[in-house]
């Protein structure tokens, strides 16, 4: 297989409990993943000690040593705005968005590459816990508020897409430079902002089979944050209003 170069971008809020189940990820990634890589940590304000207890895990300080890994820093923002400062520090061929639980492993872009090899420069590849082929272990209850948050998305956004909260993504380089550049929803709704403005710009999006296992510790208020995401959703359907308006001028 031809593997390309890529860098893993994870965000970090309050994550101090879950960096152990970091690194293990980290760790089988480097076992497995035959190509140059990098990792970019996020610490998107966190209060926990999470930059901590992230410097002083021992494989930390192994890719600190090879130059492979770099952790940022930044006051309490948002998911998103995290991503897009790690992508804008980002340097390989294909970038990889993904959660500091792990609950998908890094290690999946071997199946993904087993499936779409060499991948494209013209699609983005997007993992989707509604395909059969998925494994997936999660509530009923947050399974059955993600599938009516999809709903609204294919309504209001008209992006065809079955699972767009996933955090495990992969970009070509140059598209996640361009859609992430210009981001305005900085929190959970980001991941439907950047779909529909790469979908905007011609680019394919690719649904993927992953295992994924629910982790205890989410940031995720349903009621709290499911209001905030519905109305960014709205704001996201203007935004595409504007994307039209100026490819027409």
């Amino acid at each position: 297989m031809q593997f390309p170069s890529i860098s893993l971008i994870i965000p970090c809020y309050n994550e101090a409990v879950r960096i152990p189940l970091l690194f293990q990820g980290l760790r089988d990634f480097d076992t497995q993943w035959k190509g140059a890589y990098e990792v970019i940590i996020v610490d998107d304000g966190s209060n926990d000690g999470t930059d901590l207890v992230i410097q002083s895990n021992p494989f930390y300080a192994d890719l600190k040593a090879q130059n492979k890994i770099n952790l940022l820093q930044q006051p309490n923002t948002g998911k998103g705005a995290a991503l897009q400062l790690g992508i804008a520090h980002a340097s390989k061929d294909f970038m990889l968005t993904l959660d500091a639980d792990m609950a998908t492993s890094p290690t999946t872009l071997v199946r993904w590459l087993e499936m779409r090899n060499p991948f494209s420069a013209k699609e983005v590849l997007i993992a989707s816990r509604e395909l059969k082929n998925s494994n997936v272990s999660d509530s009923i209850k947050r399974k059955f508020v993600g599938n009516i948050f999809n709903s609204i998305i294919r309504l209001t956004v008209k992006l065809n897409i079955t699972d767009t909260q996933c955090g495990f993504k992969l970009y070509p380089a140059h598209v996640a430079q361009q859609v992430f550049a210009s981001l305005q929803t900085k929190g959970w709704a980001h991941d439907v902002e950047i779909l529909a403005h790469a979908n905007f710009l011609g680019y394919a999006i690719i649904e993927m089979p992953i295992t994924w296992r629910a982790v205890e510790g989410s940031k995720i208020d349903v009621l709290r944050d499911g209001w905030k995401m519905f109305w960014e959703v709205i704001r996201i359907s203007q935004l595409q209003k504007t994307w039209k308006a100026l490819k027409k001028k």
